[in-house]
């Protein structure tokens, strides 16, 4: 090494820029794959939680003394069941469009009774045929016992289910 050479030369300092490259690249992808898995894993939650509270309500009509007419719950915004709404629940609109839920965010479609998800990034949701996540309450009626006395409430139970998206 001679006494006059000072810094790196630029096939150093061009191989130390593509490593940078490189490396930022990978990190890059492995936060990109992570922040997916983040938003599969909560809306996944969101909709356990549902679950939950519909189970809840259900178990208690079927309680002794116990007289709920569980047909509300197809009409109401499951929400409303939960203690805390979630942070990113903008909502009950009208017919919503994506810049009124923002990506990230749920909201309550009052049109047609369902939640709506918009997605941040379709690539969490491997199976997303759209942008939007829609899920609905389903009622059911449950088979009559031939020995029911009469008088007997009918009975009934419910579903939280995923809807296909039919866009506008």
């Amino acid at each position: 090494m001679s006494a006059k050479q000072r810094g790196a030369s630029l096939l150093e300092f061009a191989v130390t820029v593509a490593v940078i490259g490189i490396l930022m690249t990978l990190l890059l992808k492995t936060m990109w794959y992570y922040q997916g898995a983040a938003e599969q894993r909560a809306v996944q939650m969101t909709v356990a939680n549902v679950r939950t509270a519909l189970e809840i309500k259900v178990s208690e009509a079927k309680l002794p003394g116990r007289n709920i007419d569980l047909t509300f719950l197809a009409e109401e915004n499951p929400f409303n069941l939960l203690k805390d709404k979630p942070v990113n629940y903008v909502g009950e609109l009208f017919r919503p469009s994506d810049s009124d839920i923002g990506p990230g965010n749920w909201c309550f479609d009052r049109s047609d009774k369902s939640l709506i998800y918009l997605l941040n990034n379709r690539n969490s949701f491997a199976d997303a045929q759209s942008k939007h996540l829609k899920f609905k309450v389903k009622l059911f009626r449950l088979p009559h016992r031939p020995a029911k006395p009469s008088g007997t409430p009918e009975l009934l139970s419910v579903a939280f289910e995923q809807v296909k998206d039919h866009p506008s």
